[in-house]
């Protein structure tokens, strides 16, 4: 099972265990996101940066998986990846391996 699959059963879990408290989640999320004040694909990105900020892995793939969907460049998606390192030094550097595995995954 790869990243963006458990981060779905992660997802599948809640929505059958903490109905209500995932489903206020989504309706905060999805007001951000009605927002409009960035396009989605820029969302991502800076979802992917958030990600690889807190060191999430299942986040990681989903969100880079998103962003090349919405049209971002393998070079968007790096440079996004990188200032989250550029904010949070060398752990978070550790973590662009699942950055680098997702674009083989999706651009190779």
């Amino acid at each position: 099972m790869n990243a963006a699959e458990k981060a779905s059963q992660s997802l599948t879990y809640l929505q059958k265990y903490a109905p209500d408290m995932y489903g206020k989640y989504l309706e905060f999320t999805k007001k951000l996101t009605e927002l409009d004040a960035l396009p989605h694909k820029t969302l991502e990105l800076i979802l992917l940066a958030c990600s690889v900020m807190s060191q999430c892995e299942a986040c990681i793939a989903l969100h880079l998986e998103n962003a090349a969907t919405l049209g971002a460049s393998r070079e968007e998606i790096l440079q996004a990846a990188f200032m989250a390192v550029a904010m949070g030094g060398s752990p978070k550097m550790m973590y662009l391996s699942h950055v680098f595995e997702g674009l083989e995954d999706l651009f190779d």
